[in-house]
């Protein structure tokens, strides 16, 4: 996987963790990894303000605010892993153990799109449309317009 793409999923999970009983750990996890082994007061405050910023956050900005956070810190991350490179298995391991901690149905989501364990519906009405694509295996097809399954 490369540093980008790490990076990411990093943000992605931090985000989703700042609203979560997962909060404690990932942010131990994220403190620790800028410190390079011991809790980094600078990240510290920055995982502080993160969490402030999606709680602060009116229903309409919510969205718009979660996706500039996980942008930062991917870019934060992808900063350390550039000169930290043996940093990657940490990034990964903060990363595994906070995707663990998050509820099931948690939805990750960033620049239009979206990671979730569990079921996703994908619906478009009032004149919308809606698409999905799926990048794993053991998706049965389904039908494309409303009806019943047909084999």
């Amino acid at each position: 996987m490369d540093v980008g793409s790490l990076g990411a999923q990093a943000g992605n999970a931090l985000v989703a963790a700042a609203v979560t009983d997962a909060w404690g750990a990932a942010r131990r996890g994220f403190a620790c990894l800028f410190g390079r082994g011991k809790p980094d007061p600078r990240a510290e405050k920055r995982l502080d303000a993160t969490r402030r910023r999606i709680a602060a956050a009116t229903p309409a900005e919510l969205e718009q605010v979660r996706t500039g956070l996980v942008r930062e810190w991917a870019l934060r991350v992808g900063d350390l892993l550039e000169d930290n490179p043996d940093a990657e298995a940490e990034v990964r391991s903060v990363v595994e153990e906070i995707q663990a901690l998050l509820p099931a149905d948690i939805v990750l989501a960033a620049d239009h799109s979206i990671a979730a364990r569990g079921d996703v519906t994908i619906t478009g009405d009032r004149g919308g449309f809606a698409a999905g694509v799926f990048h794993e295996g053991g998706i049965p097809p389904g039908p494309t317009w409303p009806g019943p399954v047909s084999a």
